[in-house]
């Protein structure tokens, strides 16, 4: 992804149409509860109040700027761009960030002109995520600006995944004896490999899938297996249940087709892309 300075640091004079003329703040959140409609326009207001002129852009990503959100189970992420990040200004919303939390709002990234510049040939995949699920709640959307590199995003896709993969079975030894933590493992990883699909996908020319569902189908669409990963979602949704001697079973199909994905993206040509 390239964008220039320019770009990014006339973000502080440009209006986005969530914000009324006067600065009034008019976050429109579509397909949300209206729990989370108002815990989004709560932490809206407090940061815009906090930071003043010093807000270049506020964002929601990730499932709670879509369809995938679980009231209860679900974080709420935000990246707040200021124009410049130092240990003062982040100190300006410490005292905040308990009621955050309380309401399910994870600690926020905080970023700048100058490390967005810096770090999106670094991080791809983490840019590409929240290009594909994201709402601008105050500012400019500096994120479609900004231009992904096809050979870096496949290089980060491969690398993580190999090494979350290499985690899965790391974590596996540790659980394995356990049902109510193997589960959980199985559970916990899902969010993660979701995201990493997500860039495999963009890889492969396919419009960016919103649900977990959508991501299985258009994976199976290129050949690849994914019935256990389907039935760990149903089991993060709280959908079905195993009985105990299911559960060793159903890892082993997940990680084989954990494999299946990684040697996919090893066989990608980068020159093709």
């Amino acid at each position: 992804m390239v964008v220039s300075a320019a770009e990014v640091e006339t973000l502080a004079v440009e209006e986005h149409p969530g914000m009324a003329k006067g600065g009034t703040i008019e976050t429109k959140v579509n397909n949300m509860s209206q729990n989370l409609e108002q815990t989004v326009r709560q932490f809206t207001e407090d940061v815009t109040r906090t930071y003043g002129e010093s807000l270049l852009c506020l964002i929601l990503y990730g499932s709670a700027a879509s369809g995938e959100y679980v009231e209860g189970r679900s974080n709420i992420n935000c990246l707040v761009l200021l124009k410049e990040v130092t240990p003062d200004e982040l100190r300006k919303c410490a005292a905040k960030l308990p009621e955050w939390h309380k309401q399910g709002i994870s600690t926020p990234l905080f970023v700048d002109p100058a490390y967005v510049r810096s770090s999106i040939d670094v991080f791809p995949v983490e840019f590409l995520d929240m290009k594909q699920r994201y709402r601008v709640l105050y500012g400019k959307d500096f994120l479609q600006e900004l231009e992904l590199k096809p050979e870096r995003l496949r290089f980060q896709c491969e690398q993580e995944l190999k090494g979350k993969m290499l985690r899965l079975r790391q974590v596996y030894l540790e659980a394995s004896q356990t049902e109510s933590r193997l589960v959980a493992l199985l559970v916990k990883s899902t969010s993660s490999f979701m995201v990493l699909f997500r860039a495999l996908l963009h890889l492969q020319g396919t419009p960016a899938p919103q649900s977990m569902n959508e991501i299985l189908v258009a994976l199976s669409q290129l050949g690849l297996r994914t019935e256990a990963m389907g039935r760990v979602h149903t089991l993060r949704r709280k959908e079905s249940a195993l009985k105990p001697a299911e559960i060793d079973l159903l890892f082993r199909q997940y990680l084989s087709e954990i494999q299946a994905v990684v040697k996919f993206v090893e066989r990608m040509n980068a020159a093709e892309l």
